[in-house]
């Protein structure tokens, strides 16, 4: 563009006259301009390297501070009776309590029902009174991460059903289902926040 340019203000007088003056060198003008141009992208550059660095030392004191949501993770395994089931460990590294709610998966053509029948925090075993009801949660209260502590973590168990075709069968039977899992809470404190956790995984069984 730049070559263009200086063909163009040498060597067209029509556009020639859009960028310079009749009685001055025109391609020494603009040669010598050369350095505010520099300036200009060099300070666009910066900038934009200046913001990605807000950014990120946001992020960090977001994180400092325990301004973050908690995190989830889901992966396919097997019961005590070999059965498929679905884990959801979740981490609370907020500086506020975490209560859990609701668990939900959608494929992009199905519904899968979760039934979380175990539940673990930090470890210890909670008992779940609603056994059996899709996707429900009880007892799931993960206390806020204060200054050096470790962050409380809980790991649900959930037997999982299908309400439609899997998303691919492989050579051995195993029908496979790429599942986006939802999990509703909230934050507590001064103000109760709804808070929704996202995840991704693939669910596999007979």
């Amino acid at each position: 563009m730049i070559v263009i340019l200086l063909i163009v203000i040498s060597s067209f007088e029509p556009a020639r006259t859009m960028f310079c003056k009749a009685d001055e060198a025109c391609l020494r003008e603009w040669m010598s301009a050369t350095s505010g141009w520099a300036a200009a992208v060099a300070a666009f550059v910066t900038l934009f390297a200046l913001r990605r660095q807000i950014a990120a030392q946001e992020k960090q004191i977001d994180h400092q501070l325990g301004n973050v949501e908690p995190e989830i993770y889901v992966r396919c395994t097997v019961g005590e009776d070999l059965s498929p089931v679905a884990q959801v460990t979740i981490i609370n590294r907020n500086r506020r309590p975490f209560h859990v709610n609701f668990l939900e998966a959608y494929t992009p053509t199905n519904r899968i029902k979760l039934f979380p029948h175990s539940l673990k925090i930090d470890g210890s075993d909670r008992l779940q009174e609603a056994f059996g009801l899709p996707g429900a949660v009880t007892h799931c209260l993960l206390p806020g991460k204060d200054d050096g502590t470790v962050a409380s973590a809980a790991v649900i168990t959930c037997f999982f059903e299908p309400e439609g075709d899997p998303d691919s069968v492989d050579d051995g039977g195993l029908a496979r289902y790429h599942a986006k899992l939802f999990c509703h809470g909230r934050l507590q404190g001064e103000k109760v926040a709804p808070c929704v956790l996202i995840a991704e995984a693939e669910l596999v069984m007979l």
